[in-house]
């Protein structure tokens, strides 16, 4: 049937169907195949889902049990945060849980980490069942750190790693080796340190992903300013690093008492807890991207002291996601200040959750491994 239509009529019908689908059309003919694993296809229909307004908004939830099993699932954005769909999780890590450095349009970004080396990272699709492995080639330990996103001039998923070979009592005396991964050109490559500045952090794992840029939270350094904390960015399209400013009252907070958080997926926001009588969040939200001048605080009050203070998961709508101390999963609305159990429950300090957008990144890769599940949901 398809000889008799259109091109451009065929690639409508198939930009209609689920993903799962569109990857079981690529076996039904060779023009399909050829069609629906061309770049062209893939990135255009990327683009349709992004700029779609009907499309389903879903986050992704990694959660971590007590024998070591790590669980992925797809999420819904409502109020209950219902499950839509489970994720085969087709690793193993003996020693300890994958870190998750991101999840970039229905891309998510892994590193396996062993005695405190980072030994390869993984960019894994679960909707196709494909995965791309590589291994630094900078061995780091752990005072590295790392962030994953997407460059939208070159069409392209990159990773950059900068790694400081040991910890300096002194941060003016660290000088990081700077390494870039791109999954098209399928290598690494080295970045030059073009500034005198000296970064450092103590979320290794932790980034934010916005505006075609990875953040962090970082120490900057330099022999006139001291020691204080900003935002730290690298552009992905232009390979070069960019610096915000904080609001004052953090300059000098230890960065791994905040959170770096995407915010309405167009700025970013920083999460501090403080407790006295009672726990508090104290976000601030970038309302414009880049004006220093509109950091705005917003206060949640969480609950008595007595439970400990809740890491910052992420921000969905007008509720922040968190993680109470024994790793309950609860939300709290930033306007009513209402906090809802969401009975969701992972080993603490390794729930992971971020936006998620189904996408057929990957097919195309002659890199990528493959992979299937048999009927006890096995990999074979």
């Amino acid at each position: 049937m398809s000889d008799f239509l259109p091109e451009d009529l065929i690639q409508e019908i198939l930009f209609k169907l689920p993903i799962k689908s569109l990857v079981r059309c690529t076996s039904l003919s060779r023009t399909w195949n050829s069609l629906i694993k061309s770049p062209a296809f893939i990135s255009k229909h990327l683009q349709r889902t992004i700029s779609s307004t009907d499309h389903q908004s879903l986050f992704l939830l990694r959660l971590c049990s007590k024998e070591r099993e790590e669980q992925y699932s797809l999420r819904l954005d409502n109020q209950d945060f219902n499950e839509h769909m489970q994720l085969h999780f087709p690793f193993e890590s003996f020693e300890s849980y994958f870190h998750v450095i991101g999840s970039c349009n229905g891309l998510i970004c892994l590193a396996k980490v062993i005695q405190r080396f980072t030994v390869s990272f993984i960019f894994w699709n679960p909707l196709i069942q494909k995965y791309v492995n590589t291994e630094p080639r900078i061995l780091g330990h752990l005072y590295s750190f790392v962030g994953f996103g997407y460059d939208s001039r070159a069409n392209d998923y990159k990773l950059i790693r900068m790694v400081n070979s040991q910890k300096s009592k002194f941060l003016s005396e660290n000088f990081p080796k700077m390494e870039l991964y791109s999954l098209n050109e399928g290598s690494w490559r080295s970045i030059p340190q073009t500034a005198p500045l000296r970064y450092d952090t103590d979320q290794h794992f932790s980034s934010a992903f916005l505006n075609g840029a990875v953040h962090w939270i970082a120490n900057r350094a330099d022999q006139h300013e001291g020691i204080h904390n900003v935002v730290l960015g690298f552009d992905m399209s232009d390979e070069i690093f960019l610096e915000i400013a904080l609001p004052s009252c953090l300059d000098n907070v230890r960065p791994s008492c905040l959170s770096l958080l995407v915010y309405k997926e167009s700025s970013i926001s920083v999460c501090q807890a403080s407790f006295l009588s009672s726990v508090q969040f104290h976000i601030w939200v970038m309302k414009e991207y880049g004006v220093v001048e509109s950091w705005t605080e917003l206060v949640l009050t969480f609950g008595a002291q007595g439970e400990g203070i809740p890491r910052a998961l992420g921000i969905r709508k007008e509720e922040l996601l968190m993680e109470k101390k024994r790793g309950w999963i609860v939300s709290g609305n930033l306007e009513s200040q209402q906090v809802r159990d969401l009975r969701i429950w992972g080993e603490p300090f390794h729930t992971f959750t971020g936006s998620y957008l189904e996408s057929l990144v990957l097919l195309d890769k002659g890199n990528a491994t493959s992979y299937v599940y048999n009927s006890n949901g096995l990999a074979a």
